[in-house]
């Protein structure tokens, strides 16, 4: 008896001793870790106090391309609709939902918060971000904060008691899955898995005009199949786990949820790897929006809302976009608020750069159109320079732009004018409309220049109007342009292009 006495009594004062140390090391110490190691909560401390509403997200809220007009982030664009609602931002590159839920925790509960917008990324469901080599320094940023005592995570910190690997090791790690996982759809795949359908796409390549591969495309193509060729496993996939704790947190809190599902680059993963891609990130799309719509989150639909050429990597895969597929994506976070704030909302001018119905090039500006390689000094129908095609060059300077930037109203009409040097009439050269987009098959319209022109060696004027197919709008990208194949040269100068109704 007397010796169990004992051995309470160390662990009594074993159990002070801890108490002692831990409310020394968090009165003196551990702001200190804090700003050391997790410096990232200094974000959460500058929102928690004043807002009603906090939107927290990886890089996709505030990327911009350096031509934008107005470089102001997703959630900014978003507290324009809600002028007497105060809005924070929690933001930094590479988080995903298991940092969301270590954040929001940090939020007091007697906060003035009311609702949660957390950006719900598809790909960081897939294995190349889940073992991503980011994990481990966002891992050990977060320990301190864990909700476990200050003393004890500072021991779990100093001894990487976290998840600490490799960059090799973390490759081993999302290989082995990318093999182990197996795709299955029903229209069948001849793939098994990533890992076959990556070599087969590196393999065959994506090809040229002249039939040898484009390993710039094809690399592209094949980044694609990494990182959106999977399906989501309900029970086994971490990220699932994260978002669930992010809903039983905003359930304890009294907060209401929004997921924002941000848009992908469906267009261009049709476009490089095809119908079956579409359909795998269309699948994930649906079970994330059932499965959370159905434990009372709202859930913001913007997967297919941003054409590609809102996307300002081209070369890899993110969710970064451009002035308008910012204000796209906020616009429709805002219109579902309403149904939280239904007395809040602000109606705000619509700022898309959609107001303009024409367009021109005169081949002398800098605007970017597609094809500026054409641009030559060797003809001018004004100032000093004009497109030239033929010869290899299939393309004339194109004009490209979001059909979901033109108002429906106007979408009935096009009328083309332009100017075109051609020595001789030559019936293979074509005016093309061109429309594009997953949704839409392929849409084609063409007419011969010769058609058009007189092909006298003079500079001629050319005028053609075509009403647009209602299922124009279904299309993502709509482009004009004139295609030569052949090896006699044409040049092309003031292209004009006006929508218009009826």
């Amino acid at each position: 008896m007397k010796q169990m006495k004992n051995i309470l009594l160390k662990i009594f004062v074993l159990a002070i001793f801890v108490f002692a140390m831990n409310y020394i090391y968090e009165k003196w110490f551990y702001e200190k870790g804090l700003q050391e190691y997790s410096d990232i909560i200094n974000l959460v401390r500058k929102v928690q106090n004043n807002s009603d509403i906090i939107y927290i997200a990886e890089s996709s809220n505030y990327s911009t391309r350096a031509n934008d007009t107005d470089k102001r982030a997703i959630s900014e664009f978003i507290s324009e609709y809600y002028p007497n609602k105060r809005l924070g931002t929690i933001h930094k590159g590479a988080l995903h939902a298991g940092n969301y839920k270590i954040l929001l925790e940090q939020i007091p509960e007697d906060s003035d918060v009311e609702t949660i917008i957390v950006t719900l990324n598809m790909r960081s469901f897939d294995a190349a971000w889940i073992y991503s080599n980011l994990e481990t320094a966002l891992q050990k940023s977060m320990v301190l904060l864990k909700p476990y005592p200050a003393l004890f995570n500072r021991f779990l910190l100093s001894f990487k008691g976290y998840d600490v690997k490799t960059d090799k090791e973390r490759e081993v790690q999302f290989k082995r899955k990318w093999e182990k996982d197996k795709l299955i759809i029903p229209q069948g795949l001849e793939y098994k898995n990533v890992i076959e359908w990556d070599k087969t796409m590196a393999r065959e390549g994506i090809k040229n005009i002249d039939g040898t591969i484009n390993y710039k495309t094809t690399a592209l193509a094949c980044h694609y199949i990494k990182t959106y060729a999977f399906q989501i496993d309900i029970n086994n996939n971490p990220r699932i786990k994260d978002f669930d704790a992010i809903v039983k947190l905003a359930e304890k809190r009294n907060w209401n949820l929004v997921f924002n599902l941000m848009a992908e680059n469906l267009e261009k993963a049709e476009e490089l790897v095809g119908d079956n891609l579409v359909y795998l990130i269309n699948e994930n799309r649906k079970l994330l929006i059932e499965r959370y719509t159905n434990m009372g989150v709202l859930v913001v639909d913007n997967v297919d809302n941003i054409s590609d050429n809102q996307f300002t990597d081209q070369h890899w895969t993110t969710e970064h976009y451009a002035e308008n597929g910012r204000k796209i994506i906020a616009r429709n976070v805002a219109d579902s608020l309403k149904g939280i704030y239904p007395t809040e909302y602000f109606k705000v001018k619509d700022t898309l750069q959609m107001a303009s119905c024409e367009f021109f090039h005169d081949c002398e500006n800098k605007s970017a159109w597609k094809q500026m390689n054409t641009i030559t000094k060797e003809q001018a129908y004004s100032g000093e320079k004009s497109s030239k095609t033929g010869q290899g060059d299939n393309y004339s300077i194109t004009f490209e732009w979001p059909i979901v930037f033109i108002p429906d109203s106007m979408l009935k009409t096009i009328e083309i004018n332009l100017k075109i040097l051609q020595k001789e009439i030559n019936h293979d050269v074509m005016l093309v409309i061109d429309a594009s987009g997953y949704k839409i098959e392929n849409f084609l319209h063409e007419v011969p220049v010769s058609e058009l022109s007189d092909g006298n060696n003079t500079w001629e004027n050319i005028n053609y109007k075509y009403n647009l197919p209602e299922e124009i709008k279904k299309g993502s990208l709509l482009k004009v342009y004139i295609y030569n194949p052949t090896k006699s040269i044409v040049y092309i100068d003031d292209l004009k292009i006006k929508f218009y109704p009826n």
